[in-house]
């Protein structure tokens, strides 16, 4: 029998007695609940909210980019040739899922009094249309027929800005590479429209067919900007990075196709520096939960070492000694910690649950890139919190239950 969790269980306050410390064990309760309930909810929305955006950009641009070597920062990218058996090789690596040819030219938009700046993304019968089927709001996806089709997919703040609308056509005036030719332009009928509320993608981005690219850079049937490569996870990028670079090689020389391998964070720094910031929100919010919780807990059973001065009096009179009498207010910190918890888990996962199905709190897509709270229940990180709230908390505890060795057997009987 476990003697010290026994006594745990007769002095901890009951709801039928009349104790000094219950509605101060009760406020420190609510703490815990409260404070876990704050930093379940906070992890989810910081999880769905990374996932959310990660999903996007990748689903945009791919995990991976092959492109030529001496491509920069640019749009106007220098060509590189397709070559069918590098594609084979880098299909059969695991982790990829995915692998299509594109090409990028920039280009000014003026329609009707309204000038906008433009990436003309060139795509064929490679691209995985998934992600743009999920976010097309109106018309449909660009088809590639055997001659060479004006049909282009526009985001809705581009349509919105110019006033246009499916089925209608717009000219596109491009800049070419060399400083003696003239500007060339373009006239296309916009097939669909997109919103993917990501303004790196819905303030610059056309999708169009990748002949038109080809025929404004004079470039070769077989030539384009490089390949994008998916993969089934965006955890794996640093080591697929290396298994498509080996597959590429690393030959640089004058006779051969010279290939860069670059990851989307390295292409795109500037939004995955931006998602890294939410991970110190979330530390320094569960931080503060915990301190708060914790300091909590330990004015409770400092109040409940006060109230049971007299009973610890008695147990030091029958010889108990000083670390079990310690470890008998920790049991039952212990317990009132894990109710706590119950609530606060209850609490938390509750409201992530009502959000997630019924979306109750919205977002405003142009600052937040979303119209509604994401969330995302992750089972690992709920267990973590728990545990760590658990942990944190039964150890801030050490420092009230020292006071118990200091407090004397005779006095403590005569304490009123």
């Amino acid at each position: 029998m476990n003697t010290e969790l026994y006594l745990a269980k007769r002095i901890l306050p009951h709801k039928d007695t009349a104790n000094i410390s219950k509605p101060i064990v009760n406020i420190a309760i609510i703490a815990i609940a409260l404070g876990l309930a704050v930093m379940i909810v906070s992890v989810s929305v910081i999880i769905g909210f990374k996932s959310t955006i990660s999903d996007k950009i990748f689903g945009f641009s791919s995990h991976i980019q092959i492109v030529n070597f001496d491509t920069n920062t640019s749009y106007e990218s220098v060509p590189i040739s397709k070559d069918s058996i590098l594609v084979k090789s880098i299909k059969t690596i695991p982790d990829v899922v995915h692998v299509q040819t594109f090409a990028t030219k920039p280009g000014i938009i003026k329609v009707n009094n309204a000038v906008k700046g433009v990436i003309v993304k060139g795509i064929d019968n490679s691209f995985n249309t998934s992600f743009f089927q999920n976010h097309k709001i109106d018309g449909s996806m660009v088809t590639f027929p055997d001659t060479i089709t004006d049909r282009v997919l526009v985001s809705k703040q581009i349509a919105d800005l110019l006033q246009l609308h499916t089925g209608e056509s717009f000219i596109i005036t491009f800049v070419p590479n060399e400083s003696s030719k003239k500007p060339r332009k373009r006239r296309f009928v916009i097939s669909g429209i997109y919103q993917t509320n990501l303004q790196e993608i819905d303030s610059r981005f056309i999708l169009a067919d990748i002949r038109h690219i080809q025929a404004l850079n004079n470039w070769e049937n077989n030539q384009i900007s490089g390949y994008e490569v998916f993969l089934d996870s965006h955890k794996k990028l640093q080591k697929n990075k290396q298994l498509i670079q080996d597959e590429v090689g690393y030959d640089i020389g004058p006779d051969v196709q010279r290939l860069k391998v670059q990851t989307l964070q390295e292409v795109m720094p500037q939004i995955f520096d931006w998602l890294a910031l939410l991970d110190m929100n979330a530390w320094v919010i569960i931080i503060l939960m915990v301190l708060v919780a914790g300091m909590n807990m330990i004015t409770g059973l400092l109040v409940i070492i006060l109230e049971k001065t007299m009973n610890i009096g008695i147990l030091k009179t029958l010889g108990i000694e000083n670390v079990r009498i310690q470890k008998i207010f920790l049991y039952i910190g212990a317990m009132l910690i894990g109710k706590g918890m119950l609530w606060g888990n209850i609490i938390g996962i509750s409201l992530c649950v009502i959000q997630m199905y019924f979306k109750v709190i919205p977002l405003d897509p142009a600052t937040y890139f979303m119209s509604y709270i994401p969330i995302y229940i992750s089972v690992p990180a709920i267990l973590a919190l728990n545990v760590g709230t658990l942990i944190l908390t039964v150890g801030m505890l050490l420092l009230p239950s020292f006071i118990i060795s200091k407090i004397s057997p005779a006095q403590a009987i005569r304490f009123e």
